[in-house]
């Protein structure tokens, strides 16, 4: 992924692409902060226990010129049971966290300079995949807490960039130092690490890996490696990933098809999405870190409807082999992505 991306989304989601010079009045259609995020609502039945789960997570988005960008996400995440686990009233509570907080500065096409609250990046899904606007099934990889741990962010500085770009490839890196927190929602631990990858883009392709060093209380590494391809003129996209810590490693496999990729196809069907994801995990030491303690496997299919691009109905089935209690996972629901100015720029 190239080191402006991000500020480039920005601006074109507000229409406020800049041309070739961005610091010209000619040119400056202006940078204009934004509310972006997404919510959602999802029914989730895992062994016959139903939670409901509504989910709203805001994003703030403030430019200042071309090169330095104020960004956050806060979620606020609902999580309702039966009283009596499968009877009574439900009830529950809302959990809010701050997922990141930070401030980018792109110094140029090779470096952007990063403090605050940010995401790890380790592996594929953390920092890409998370959002529930974005994640083809709605229940994360059980390796994903593997180098991201329990809140998924660190706080500290991090350093990103393309070091290498050419029509045939580009090579991504990341690295990134963590300082211990224990302040409320702003919890993290003291790591450090760094993610390298290269993409192919006439194969459509991405290879990549991932590293990570605990540096407080049990010293440990983690590792992923991943892959992801979208094939031309496919409507495959597939995703997969390696993950190894001191509490155990595992493997996630996805694939989703896009039916409005496949010609000819009904009009009707060509808004639904097929999805699924085989996955196992082999604890180490015991698991832990929300490593399960015995070796399980699961298999997850799911049909996700758009109606549009920025709403859509999800729906999964999982089956998760846990020894000696195996158990059905049912997910039903749906998801909104927005995003608006804070104000409109004036046209001149």
């Amino acid at each position: 992924m190239a080191l402006w991306r991000p500020i480039a989304l920005i601006l074109l989601g507000t229409g406020s692409l800049y041309a070739q010079n961005a610091d010209t009045a000619e040119n400056n259609a202006g940078h204009v902060p934004l509310i972006s995020g997404g919510f959602g609502y999802v029914q989730n039945v895992n062994g016959g226990v139903n939670t409901l789960e509504p989910q709203v997570d805001p994003v703030l988005l403030v430019p200042f010129g071309a090169h330095v960008l104020l960004e956050s996400r806060v979620s606020f995440t609902g999580i309702f049971q039966r009283e009596n686990g499968t009877s009574g009233p439900y009830k529950g509570k809302v959990y809010q966290s701050v997922d990141y907080a930070q401030l980018d500065w792109l110094a140029s096409t090779h470096v952007m300079g990063t403090a605050g609250r940010y995401l790890v990046p380790f592996g594929l899904y953390n920092e890409r995949i998370d959002p529930i606007w974005i994640r083809n099934l709605q229940d994360p990889p059980i390796t994903a807490s593997i180098g991201s741990g329990a809140s998924g962010a660190g706080d500290g500085v991090m350093l990103r960039g393309v070091v290498a770009e050419t029509p045939s490839y580009s090579i991504q890196y990341s690295s990134y130092f963590s300082a211990l927190s224990t302040i409320h929602k702003l919890e993290a631990s003291r790591t450090a690490g760094g993610d390298v990858s290269i993409f192919l883009p006439r194969a459509h392709l991405e290879v990549g890996s991932s590293y990570q060093r605990l540096l407080q209380n049990r010293h440990i590494n983690s590792v992923a490696a991943y892959v992801s391809w979208q094939p031309p003129s496919s409507p495959l996209d597939v995703r997969a990933e390696y993950d190894y810590s001191f509490y155990g490693q595992g493997y996630w496999l996805e694939a989703a098809v896009w039916m409005n990729r496949i010609s000819p196809m009904p009009a009707l069907l060509r808004k639904f999405q097929v999805v699924g994801r085989m996955q196992q995990v082999y604890p180490s030491n015991g698991g832990g870190n929300a490593i399960p303690s015995v070796d399980t496997k699961r298999f997850d299919a799911g049909l996700n409807y758009y109606f549009r691009d920025n709403l859509r109905l999800v729906s999964s089935y999982g089956r998760q082999f846990n020894h000696p209690v195996d158990v059905n996972i049912w997910n039903f629901g749906f998801t909104y992505r927005f995003m608006f100015p804070l104000w409109f720029e004036k046209k001149k």
